[in-house]
């Protein structure tokens, strides 16, 4: 499994960025249950850090009790979604914001449906 948040430590006076915000965006497609039609949809999940000695560990806006901690938790989260149940995602965007010193720094990949996680991809040339 892929740890998307990480506890950073301060080590030998060296300050080393704390990851800020995790955001997965893009788009999925599949049945819905009514009427049963492919469809598309766009989705945007932002995964902020919440201290482990939190009183509340909610992860989203919803207030649903959900710790997403890893990469296929996020995933799953995202191609199980209301009507999309079981869907697959067409194309996603990783972005992860860190703040190091005064500076924030965001990064940007292209996901691809390799490894472990192939299952939460379409085929390509569907």
């Amino acid at each position: 499994m892929h740890t998307i948040t990480r506890e950073y430590q301060h080590s030998n006076q060296t300050f080393v960025p704390a990851v800020k915000r995790i955001r997965l965006y893009g788009e999925v497609v599949g049945a819905i249950w009514m009427p049963s039609e492919e469809c598309r949809k766009d989705f945007s999940v932002t995964l902020e850090r919440i201290p482990r000695d939190a009183k509340t560990r909610t992860a989203y806006s919803h207030g649903w009790p959900m710790e997403i901690s890893t990469l296929r938790d996020a995933l799953l989260h995202i191609t199980n979604d209301g009507d999309f149940q079981s869907c697959s995602i067409t194309w996603a965007v990783l972005e992860v914001t860190i703040d190091k010193g005064n500076k924030r720094i965001t990064r940007v990949w292209e996901m691809r449906g390799k490894g472990p996680n192939a299952d939460c991809f379409a085929k390509e040339g569907n």
